[in-house]
């Protein structure tokens, strides 16, 4: 095997091939060491292969991409609603612990210890199995787990604590939105909403912003991203931005969130997403469900982004005949020209789009 080549180790781990792991290693034992081969390992939580890689002297704590071992297994499917974690997972992630994974170290977008990745996920089987390894329970997890006495005392000692930040950047109102601790326990969910309410009644900042890939985002992400709605609706009511809500509520497939934006005066015209119209964006990356929702509520077609291109060109582009149909029905305008002169027309030529072609040659 050619040394160097990591992307066969890869396929090695994906496809479960633990021969093709060791025989890779006895070739090249320097791969072990590779930061992406063992987080790649420990999303899969394959603790079989972990074991082979750190008998090659493996970095349980090395970092690919902002990504740690543990982070990685923790926030694999960290969206899942109603499933728990396999057993397996739970085997693999004490044992990570027990071989020197440290909890403490920050990891994941947005980056935080591993305990409140654990608590972001929802998971209270891999938060039991952090704090067993001694991860530090303070204000931020806390807010994170739903532990409201705490966060009353804590505060009561220093109504600073609203607005301070932990080692990885989030607030403890972020950490208290971006939980999923709530999703199976509904005590822990209305603890979650009143832990908002009281850090807000003490200062916090709803505009506070922390990076997640490679963007910031702001408190009230965190609280579409868990699905917590009700601690959604408080924030427009304490004066959040419904307009700058709509983008991170629109892509949500359930418009519970949306509709709530609209309802607190959302204007969908002027939200803007990756500094494109809103609807633009949506239906460039095939959120078409969505996109139709935003034009059933009255979204312009016609505007234009930085290029020129319109809902109608992207469309085009993208080549769904129904979000096409449905951007005409509402009045899109095919004659408009992007700024090179492209019509709509142009762009589903080019993209080779014969049948919305038809559509505006009929």
């Amino acid at each position: 095997m050619a040394k160097g080549n990591r992307k066969r180790l890869i396929e090695f781990l994906r496809t479960g091939d633990l021969g093709g792991v060791k025989a890779y290693l006895a070739d090249d034992p320097e791969a072990a060491r590779s930061a992406q081969v063992v987080c790649e390992a420990g999303r899969l939580a394959w603790k079989q292969a972990l074991e082979v890689l750190l008998r090659f002297e493996a970095d349980l704590n090395g970092e690919y991409r902002g990504y740690r071992p543990l982070h990685s297994m923790i926030q694999e499917k960290p969206h899942a609603q109603h499933e728990q974690p396999p057993a397996s997972r739970i085997t693999c992630l004490r044992w990570l612990l027990s071989k020197g994974a440290d909890p403490e170290q920050l990891g994941g977008w947005p980056s935080t210890r591993a305990i409140i990745t654990a608590a972001f996920v929802g998971e209270p089987d891999y938060v039991e199995e952090l704090r067993k390894a001694g991860a530090v329970i303070d204000g931020f997890v806390s807010a994170a787990l739903g532990d409201l006495r705490r966060v009353e005392q804590l505060l009561a000692k220093n109504s600073d604590f609203a607005a301070a930040r932990d080692p990885g950047g989030l607030t403890a109102l972020q950490c208290a939105a971006g939980s999923r601790m709530g999703k199976r326990n509904k005590k822990t969910h209305d603890s979650l909403l009143d832990i908002g309410r009281l850090l807000l009644d003490h200062g916090a900042d709803l505009k506070s912003r922390v990076k997640s890939w490679g963007h910031d985002v702001d408190t009230v992400y965190f609280a579409i991203s868990s699905g917590q709605i009700e601690l959604f609706e408080l924030f427009l009511e304490r004066g959040a931005d419904p307009t700058a809500a709509l983008p991170a509520a629109a892509w949500k497939t359930d418009p519970a969130f949306a509709d709530i934006a609209l309802k607190h005066g959302a204007k969908i015209d002027d939200a803007i997403d990756n500094e494109k119209p809103l609807l633009n964006e949506l239906i460039r990356w095939g959120q078409f469900k969505q996109a139709i929702w935003l034009l059933e509520h009255g979204a312009n077609p016609d505007l234009a982004d930085s290029d020129g291109w319109t809902a109608l060109h992207q469309a085009a582009s993208r080549g769904n005949e129904n979000m096409f149909k449905a951007l005409l029905a509402a009045k899109g305008d095919p004659s408009r020209k992007d700024k090179s002169g492209a019509t709509v027309l142009d762009i589903a030529k080019a993209k080779g789009r014969s049948k919305l072609a038809a559509l505006l040659e009929f």
